[in-house]
């Protein structure tokens, strides 16, 4: 019989001792403890991190894998993760991000209870990094989004997905040449092979304020990239990804541009 765990959570880090144990407390508080921990460190520094990772709790029961990188993006570090990750699914929770509940692991493995899922999703709180202001992801329905070639600004974030840790690698994991939506591409290819078990309580709770809100307007260039070599719509889907995009570009534009700018 496999020891292996049920959940490999994966956290990369890089000079945010102050976010990595936000990360680290809201696993100590986990209820349900299938898990192991892997950490992919970039710091520095990495002593405190060590340190934090000595001092836990989690020693007591949940097997611990760290492992220091030279920084060469964030990308190829959550790719380290993934290579080094032994659970039969696999969940990127970056220092900073926090899961939402300590019983939210409990109510993820009761989805993913059947042999037969290979990935789940589920919404996330989001904090404004310029207003302050937190929400939580609406409902996302997917075979809607789905129709629509996901170009109509509704996904799941990496925060808000958990996928089978063999599917992952056997898709390529996360491709750098996306700079900034590499995770918005590997979830398009996890759309290709299955359907997503749904979970209806917030999985995680992150901030805004990354590469992907500074450069939107490149994270938009790959986010239509992705799906068009991904996904390949033709004809009349081609056009309707396009009007989708476009006005999916229109509405964030006006938020960033005149409505944010006005709050400051």
């Amino acid at each position: 019989m496999s020891d292996a765990k049920l959940f490999s959570i994966i956290t990369v880090v890089k000079d945010d001792p102050e976010g990595f144990a936000a990360s680290l407390n809201s696993l100590e508080e986990q209820t349900h403890r299938d898990f192991e921990f892997v950490v992919v460190d970039s710091s520095s520094d990495p002593a405190a991190v060590t340190q934090m990772l000595e001092d836990s709790g989690l020693n007591e029961d949940i097997p611990t894998h760290y492992q220091w990188c030279t920084p060469n993006g964030i990308y190829p570090a959550m790719n380290l993760g993934l290579d080094n990750a032994a659970g039969k699914f696999a969940y990127f929770l970056n220092a900073g991000d926090r899961l939402h509940a300590p019983d939210i692991l409990v109510k993820v493995a009761q989805k993913l209870g059947n042999d037969k899922s290979a990935w789940l999703f589920g919404p996330v709180e989001i904090t404004d990094h310029v207003s302050n202001e937190t929400a939580t992801t609406p409902r996302w329905d997917y075979q809607e989004e789905k129709k629509n070639f996901f170009a109509r600004g509704l996904f799941p974030p990496h925060q808000g997905t958990i996928a089978s840790t063999q599917l992952l690698r056997d898709l390529g994991g996360f491709d750098p040449k996306y700079s900034i939506s590499a995770d918005y591409a590997l979830f398009l290819r996890l759309s290709q092979m299955a359907d997503p078990e749904e979970v209806d309580s917030p999985i995680a709770h992150f901030a805004t304020g990354g590469v992907s809100t500074h450069k939107w307007r490149e994270s938009f260039r790959q986010f239509h990239e992705a799906r068009t070599q991904i996904l390949r719509p033709q004809g009349i889907s081609a056009l309707r990804e396009q009007l989708w995009t476009r006005w999916h570009f229109a509405k964030v534009w006006t938020y960033r541009e005149l409505i944010a700018r006005a709050r400051r």
